[in-house]
């Protein structure tokens, strides 16, 4: 910590000496990086936000944590257990202990367990769908919500439709599911994930905005014409400008 005053010896002086220090003190304080944890329960999710952090805002101090535990001990439906909120709960804490200045959780299907969490939280917690969805809201009236994880539906399509009510408009939403996308990446298949998605958002129709609900879709807005790419919008970028508001307010 940087201080490079000394108190002086009149009473008068002593509380101008101490403003000094303080304003030198908070001046260093604002020049450390920000420290920005990235808790995943998938590793899928790491290369997209990292990208967008080194993209958006690289003098970040960015942190992975990954705990593939928690996908492998929730079943098919993504109901989360009691023990399920607990070890998010302890993930996040952990980063708060170590010193984190904001946190960002990329699993969607946790979402719920984040929210009970971060109300106990000093620092700011973001859900990595939040962001998009506000974004989303505010592009189009008919929106396509696509995700590749069955049971991260219901969780995202709570948080678009939270994101409606707050900009208090109208929107009609159309819910799409690939189904064999996720078993294809997680088998390392990135090309048939990829390809799935271009198929079925092609022939889904015609959509004023398309939202890719999980981080690890990123990549699927590749193989796509470009008219429909352009009209995708997606987490990491959305989800780091976000984090950086809410750290720097």
């Amino acid at each position: 910590m940087l201080r490079t005053c000394s108190r002086w010896s009149k009473p008068w002086q002593k509380h101008r000496t101490d403003v000094i220090c303080a304003d030198v003190t908070n001046l260093a304080q604002s020049a450390m990086p920000k420290r920005i944890f990235l808790v995943h329960p998938t590793p899928l999710a790491m290369p997209p936000i990292d990208d967008a952090f080194k993209t958006l805002w690289p003098e970040a101090e960015t942190l992975n944590l990954l705990d593939e535990s928690l996908y492998a001990d929730i079943p098919p439906d993504g109901t989360l257990s009691a023990p399920i909120y607990d070890r998010v709960a302890g993930l996040l804490r952990h980063c708060e202990t170590s010193r984190a200045d904001g946190i960002l959780f990329s699993g969607s299907t946790f979402g719920p367990a984040v929210d009970a969490a971060r109300k106990h939280m000093r620092v700011p917690v973001l859900r990595a769908e939040e962001a998009v969805m506000e974004q989303a809201v505010l592009l189009g009236e008919r929106i396509l919500l696509v995700c590749t994880a069955k049971r991260a539906m219901p969780v995202v399509r709570a948080s678009l439709d939270a994101a409606v009510t707050r900009a208090r408009v109208r929107r009609l939403i159309t819910e799409l599911w690939v189904g064999g996308a996720r078993d294809a990446i997680t088998s390392g298949d990135i090309t048939t994930h990829d390809r799935l998605i271009a198929q079925q958002v092609s022939g889904a129709g015609d959509f004023d905005v398309i939202v890719f609900g999980q981080i690890s879709m990123v990549p699927a807005r590749v193989p796509l014409p470009r008219d429909i790419a352009r009209r995708i919008v997606t987490g990491p970028e959305a989800t780091v400008e976000r984090m950086r508001a809410l750290v720097d307010r």
